[in-house]
C-alpha cells in the first residue's frame, strides 16, 4: 500500500499585485513545504502555474493536478490561499465542495485557515466572492489602463503585425521586416495588379512553402504540419490590416468578459486611428484600393468575410446530439451549415447536418419564448430549477440548531441531577446516550443542509443573474441573433438528426438550447418542435380575423414551403381545409359560451356576410347555423 499524493498547488499571474513572478512562486513553494511537513504531510508533489490567471481553470498544472485527483492518487491539496486555486468563486465552490469531496480530496488554505473537512466555513462563500470581486477589480484598472493609452496613440498590440519587428525589444516602436515585408508587398501585389483570387495568392502560398505569419513569426500555437498552410481567411484577414500604411490601429477588438478569452470584434466606427506611427510597407493609395476591391467581391463567393458573417454567432457551440463531437463549420452555394465532425473525419456517426439560418430561426424562436417567460415572473424558472428552497432550509437550520441548543440544556440538567443524586448511574447513561445520538444526527444533518444550502445559494446567485440580464433586453432586441446575445446566453447547441425524410422538409427535429446557469432551455419553457396542424391553429384565429387565411399566407406567417406544408400535413393525417375547419369549429364553441350573438360570430370565422357562414354549416356542420347555434347553447 503505497501513500496518496500530497499536491501543493502553486499559482501567480501577473496581476496578482506582486512584481516578481518567481518570487511568488518560490514564496509559495516555501511555505507550502513547510505547512506540510510540520502537520505530518508526506509524498509531496508540487503543481505549478507560473503566470496564469485565476479568472478560470484552463491552467495545465491544475488540469494534471485534477486528473491525478480523478485517478485516486491525490489525498490532499494545500494552496496558499483560495485565491490561489481560483477566483471565480462559482467554480471554484463547485470543485471544493462538489466535485473534490465525490474523491474524498482534502483542500486546506494555509493563510486563510480554510479546511474543506472542516464544516465551520461559514466565511468561505464571502472570502471566495472577495477574490472575484479582487480579480473584477484589476481586471478593470488594466482595462482603463489601456483604454488611457490607446487614445493616446500607444500600439496597444502584444507583437508586431506580419511584416514588422520591434525596435529594441519596444513594443510600441515598429521597423520594418524585409524579409517578411517582402510576402506583404507581394500577397498586395498579387491581389491588387495581377488580379489573382484569394484563393489562388494562398494556394501560391502553399504551393512554394512560404512560412505562415504565425510560423514565420515562432507563435507557441501553431500547429503541427500547418507551417506552410496558408488559408483563403489568413490572406483575406492580411490584406485588411491597415497598418501596413504606417497607421496605428486600436480597439479593433475587446474581451467579453474577464472571465474568458474569447474577443469580439468591433466594428470601424469603434476603432481609434492614429495615421504615419510606423514605417508603411504598402501606399495608403494601394490600400485603399485593395479594400475597394475586397468590397466588390460577390457576396455569393466563396468568401470567409461571408462565411465568417454567417457563422460566427454560432462558432464552437453546435454539438451532435448522437456522438458529442462538436459541429464542423462547411459552406455550399446556399450558405453555411453545421455537420457532424466524427462523419466527416472518421465516417462513424451519422451525417447530421443543419444550415445557419435554420439555426438562427430555432435560436429566435427559442430566446423569445425565454425573455417571455422571465417577463411573465422569474419565481416560476427559479421553483422549475430547484432554487426556491433557501426559506425552507433556513427554516430547517434553525430548528436543528435549537433542538441541539435544548439538547445540550438538558444533558447538562441530566449532569447535575445525576451529581445531586437525583438520577441513578444506569438512568443518566440511558438518557445521555439517547441525548448524545439524536444531537449527533442533528449535528450531520446541520452540515449537510448548510452544504445544500450554501451550494444553492451560489447557483441561485448566478441564475438571478442571467434572468436579470434576460429581462434587460427589450424585445424588439431579438429580432435577430447578434453576436452579444448569443455569447452573453447560449452556452450549447444539441442538434440531433431530423427523424425522417418527410420530416426533414419542415424542420422536424430535436434541438435543445443550453443556456449559461439555467441548462437545457426545454426542460424549463415550451419550444419542443409542434407538428404543423398545431402550428396552424395557433396562428389562423388571427389570420381569419383579418380574413386572408388562405394557403399563401399561412406559408409565409410558418416560413416554409407549401410542398413542404402540404407533405408534412398529409404525413400527420390532416390537410390545410381540414385544419382550418376544426379551428373554426373550435373558435364557433367558445364564441357561443361566451354568449357572442350570431352576427359578432360572423368576422371571427373570417367570413363577411351570413350566406357565408350557413355555407359552413351546411358542408361541415351537419345541420344549419341557427340549430347549431341553439343546440350548443342548449347544452352549455
Amino acid at each position: 500500500m503505497y501513500d496518496k499524493i500530497t499536491a501543493l498547488y502553486c499559482r501567480y499571474s501577473r496581476y496578482d499585485g506582486q512584481e516578481t513572478e518567481n518570487a511568488s512562486i518560490t514564496h509559495q513553494k516555501a511555505l507550502l513545504k513547510e505547512y506540510a511537513e510540520n502537520n505530518g504531510y508526506s509524498n509531496l508533489r508540487y503543481y505549478v502555474d507560473d503566470g496564469y490567471t485565476g479568472t478560470n481553470f484552463n491552467r495545465p498544472d491544475f488540469q494534471r493536478m485534477m486528473e491525478d485527483v480523478e485517478n485516486g492518487i491525490i489525498e490532499t491539496i494545500v494552496v496558499k490561499d483560495m485565491s490561489r486555486f481560483g477566483r471565480n468563486y462559482i467554480l471554484v465552490g463547485q470543485y471544493v465542495e462538489l466535485v473534490l469531496p465525490q474523491h474524498h480530496v482534502r483542500v486546506i488554505g494555509v493563510t486563510d485557515n480554510y479546511d474543506s473537512y472542516n464544516t465551520e466555513n461559514d466565511l468561505f462563500v464571502f472570502e471566495s466572492i472577495f477574490a472575484e470581486m479582487y480579480a473584477a477589480d484589476i481586471s478593470k484598472k488594466i482595462t482603463f489602463a489601456k483604454h488611457t493609452l490607446g487614445m493616446n496613440g500607444v500600439k496597444l498590440k502584444s507583437r508586431p503585425l506580419y511584416g514588422y519587428k520591434l525596435i529594441d525589444g519596444d513594443h510600441n516602436r515598429w521597423e520594418i521586416d524585409e524579409e517578411s515585408a517582402k510576402i506583404v508587398r507581394m500577397i498586395f501585389g498579387m491581389f491588387l495588379h495581377q488580379d489573382m483570387s484569394i484563393n489562388s495568392i494562398a494556394k501560391y502560398l502553399r504551393t512554394n512553402k512560404v512560412p505562415t505569419p504565425s510560423a514565420y513569426m515562432g507563435y507557441k500555437y501553431t500547429k503541427v504540419g500547418t507551417s506552410y498552410g496558408w488559408l483563403f481567411q489568413t490572406v483575406r484577414r492580411l490584406l485588411e490590416f491597415q497598418e501596413y500604411c504606417g497607421d496605428t490601429v486600436n480597439f479593433k477588438t475587446k474581451t467579453t468578459s474577464y472571465k474568458s478569452k474569447s474577443r469580439l470584434f468591433l466594428p470601424k466606427e469603434n476603432w481609434v486611428v492614429f495615421e504615419n506611427q510606423h514605417p508603411a510597407i504598402i501606399s495608403r493609395e494601394d490600400f485603399e484600393k485593395t479594400q475597394e476591391k475586397l468590397k466588390s467581391i460577390s457576396k455569393n463567393s466563396f468568401s470567409p468575410s461571408n462565411e465568417m458573417k454567417n457563422d460566427t454567432f454560432f462558432r464552437n457551440k453546435c454539438v451532435c446530439a448522437k456522438c458529442g463531437a462538436k459541429m464542423h463549420r462547411r459552406h455550399s452555394i446556399n450558405g453555411v451549415y453545421f455537420v457532424c465532425k466524427t462523419y466527416m473525419q472518421y465516417g462513424t456517426c451519422r451525417s447530421n447536418h443543419v444550415t445557419e439560418n435554420e439555426l438562427r430561426r430555432i435560436a429566435l424562436d427559442h430566446l423569445k419564448k425565454l425573455y417571455m417567460a422571465v417577463k411573465d415572473g422569474s419565481d416560476t424558472l427559479i421553483t422549475q430549477l430547484g432554487l426556491n428552497q433557501l426559506t425552507e432550509l433556513d427554516k430547517q437550520i434553525k430548528e436543528a440548531e435549537n433542538r441541539v441548543n435544548a439538547i445540550n440544556k438538558l444533558l447538562t440538567e441530566l449532569y447535575e441531577k445525576n451529581f445531586q443524586g437525583k438520577l441513578s448511574d444506569s438512568e443518566f447513561r440511558i438518557q445521555s446516550k439517547a441525548l448524545s445520538c439524536e444531537k449527533e444526527k442533528l449535528l450531520q444533518f446541520l452540515s449537510n443542509v448548510t452544504v445544500r444550502k450554501s451550494t444553492i445559494s451560489k447557483k441561485f446567485l448566478s441564475v438571478t443573474e442571467i434572468l436579470n440580464r434576460i429581462e434587460s433586453y427589450r424585445l424588439s432586441e431579438l429580432d435577430a441573433v447578434t453576436q452579444e446575445i448569443c455569447d452573453a446566453l447560449i452556452e450549447k447547441i444539441v442538434i440531433d438528426e431530423p427523424m425522417g425524410q418527410k420530416e426533414k422538409n419542415y424542420g422536424k427535429r430535436i434541438v435543445d438550447i443550453y443556456i449559461y446557469e439555467l441548462g437545457n432551455l426545454s426542460d424549463l419553457v415550451d419550444v419542443r418542435f409542434k407538428p404543423y396542424s398545431q402550428r396552424i391553429k395557433e396562428i389562423a384565429p388571427q389570420l381569419l380575423l383579418e380574413r386572408r387565411c388562405d394557403t399563401a399566407n399561412v406559408v409565409e406567417a410558418l416560413a416554409t414551403k407549401r410542398t413542404s406544408l402540404k407533405s408534412a400535413l398529409a404525413e400527420e393525417g390532416t390537410n390545410f381545409q381540414t385544419v382550418i375547419v376544426e379551428v373554426r369549429k373550435e373558435i364557433l364553441i367558445d364564441a357561443i359560451k361566451k354568449g357572442l350573438s350570431i352576427k359578432e360570430i360572423y368576422p371571427l370565422l373570417g367570413y363577411p356576410e351570413s350566406s357565408n357562414v350557413y355555407w359552413f354549416a351546411k358542408r361541415f356542420l351537419g345541420m344549419s347555423f341557427n340549430d347549431f347555434y341553439r343546440k350548443t347553447r342548449k347544452e352549455i
